[in-house]
């Protein structure tokens, strides 16, 4: 996902960041792909943010993922992709939260039968 944001992006492309808190600065947008493979070895790194830049010089941090790509490609704001993340990852934490009760519920059933 990251490679099609570097390829299709409206904004240059500054900085991408990995897990476990290293980055690799982009120099030059013609290169710089293969040398952030090799950077990241055995393509084992997982890459976490995107740091893209428009021509004001205003920087935006995005996720890899189809809303960073969006928003990348034009097709939605700033405001936009930040509203789509959150609602995104409020979904995650719901279903999160409705698999412990329903992880619960099943074993308080069970003990029940079993006692």
């Amino acid at each position: 996902m990251s490679k099609k944001i570097w390829e299709s992006s409206l904004y240059k492309l500054i900085r991408v960041d990995f897990a476990g808190g290293n980055c690799f600065e982009v120099q030059s947008r013609l290169n710089d792909w293969v040398s952030l493979e090799s950077e990241m070895g055995n393509k084992s790194a997982l890459i976490t943010k995107v740091i893209l830049e428009d021509l004001e010089g205003k920087l935006y941090s995005i996720e890899p993922n189809d809303n960073g790509l969006r928003f990348a490609k034009g097709e939605i704001t700033y405001k936009e992709y930040k509203i789509l993340q959150e609602k995104g990852n409020a979904l995650w934490i719901t279903i999160f939260i409705v698999g412990i009760l329903v992880f619960f519920t099943l074993m308080s059933v069970l003990l029940k039968f079993v006692l």
